[in-house]
């Protein structure tokens, strides 16, 4: 009697591991591993002296406060003469002018230096360097005028104002000198728009480092 075989069940083919699976899920070669270029990169800033991200993202973030609050502290002035140059109240115009006094050297020359260092600094530890680009030159130069104005002549018309309003002073001339502290502060802010403007675009300077940082990725890669 014969008998009828079965057939043998196919073997089954061994399926491809997937990329990088046989090193586990830690090996570093998997798709969001960082590349060589990116080390590369990071190790040339760190013989470069440049700032991390973290690091250059917090200087860059209290330039920002800096250069606001001194906005702020030059359009307060602004407020503050413009309300002692109308007031009938001596008692008024003399306190304000205090007021101004104080916040000149409290403020504004404290946010002005604050603000100089802090984009200096940043300047020298980033890939924009300090003198590579003119609008960071010029925005320098700004920031050295409004500090220049701020400590060498409105101060001193401040004080001159507060003196020539207490009782009893000698108020002869005391319509030039409000004319020419609304004048000095005047230009700080218009120092100051100029230079927010140029930081913000950056003329003739975005695309140059954008490209320095790629083709320099791309050479250590």
């Amino acid at each position: 009697m014969s008998t009828v075989s079965t057939p043998s069940a196919p073997r089954r083919s061994a399926q491809p591991s997937a990329p990088g699976a046989e090193h586990g899920p830690h090996s570093g070669s998997g798709p969001d591993a960082p590349t060589a270029g990116t080390r590369a990169a990071k190790a040339a800033r760190r013989r470069s002296g440049q700032f991390p991200r973290g690091v250059r993202r917090a200087v860059n973030s209290a330039h920002v406060v800096f250069a606001v609050g001194l906005v702020g502290v030059e359009l307060v002035m602004i407020v503050l003469a413009l309300m002692a140059r109308n007031t009938g109240d001596d008692a008024v115009r003399h306190f304000t002018y205090e007021t101004m006094h104080s916040l000149v050297y409290a403020a504004g020359i404290p946010l002005a230096a604050l603000s100089l260092v802090s984009g200096v600094v940043l300047c020298l530890r980033t890939p924009w360097g300090l003198w590579k680009h003119l609008w960071i030159k010029v925005k320098i130069v700004l920031l050295f005028l409004v500090i220049a104005i701020g400590a060498g002549a409105v101060s001193e018309w401040v004080r001159v104002l507060e003196d020539r309003s207490a009782p009893g002073a000698d108020a002869s001339g005391i319509a030039t000198y409000q004319w020419l502290q609304l004048g000095g502060v005047g230009v700080q802010i218009t120092a100051l728009v100029v230079a927010t403007f140029l930081s913000v675009y950056k003329p003739s300077g975005a695309r140059r480092v954008s490209g320095e940082r790629r083709g320099g990725g791309a050479g250590r890669g």
